[in-house]
């Protein structure tokens, strides 16, 4: 069984994006990666081969719902809607796809936070159609459910069996000898790092 620190090696490449968009203040960037982390997580644990497989939005909001920060302002569903917003319309205006997981917002709001404090983070306005995310707030939730979850499958043994089963799929950053064929024929090797699962 992978240790809690096996896991984290598999997604250090995850985790050192995370900080490096933080570093860099690449905030759109870092949103992106931490709204397609749940997808990633979920999956991995899930049992390709089982004919009842959960289909996308449940698995998205039930990993949301079991390892994020419990919130009252945010659930799994919020979460899944501002998912589909961002990275499939490029939007922050919640278009509430799908027949379930339904959010109350109308909007998502990804404050500036070289203009505005973490105490806004998790915030709405007046009438609780508008929520206010403090991008830096969300990374570091995000950080504490992939503990989260690293923790709690070190008590799920089925689990941990898919996660191990499907992780030599994750993207990770590796060496590659790469040969290539120029116009002529000659053949020339480069070599260096390349981020893939192969």
């Amino acid at each position: 069984m992978k240790t809690i620190e096996q896991l984290r090696r598999d997604f250090a490449l995850y985790i050192e994006e995370i900080e490096r968009c933080e570093n860099t203040k690449c905030y759109w960037a870092l949103l992106h990666v931490l709204l397609s982390l749940p997808d990633v997580c979920a999956s991995l644990q899930t049992d390709s081969a089982s004919a009842k497989k959960p289909n996308v939005s449940d698995r998205y909001v039930d990993w949301c719902a079991a390892y994020f920060p419990k919130s009252s302002t945010v659930s799994g569903n919020d979460r899944y809607q501002m998912r589909n917003a961002l990275l499939h319309s490029g939007s922050t205006t919640s278009r509430n796809l799908g027949k379930t997981h339904q959010t109350g917002y109308k909007h998502f709001s990804y404050v500036d936070p070289d203009t505005f404090d973490i105490s806004v983070h998790d915030t709405t306005n007046q009438s609780h159609t508008v929520l206010n995310v403090h991008i830096p707030a969300m990374a570091v939730e995000t950080k504490q459910a992939l503990e989260s979850w690293f923790s709690a499958l070190q008590g799920d043994p089925i689990k941990m069996s898919r996660v191990e089963q499907n992780i030599g799929l994750l993207t990770r950053l590796q060496p590659k000898r790469i040969v290539v064929t120029k116009s002529k024929g000659s053949k020339i090797e480069r070599t260096g790092l390349t981020r893939s699962s192969t």
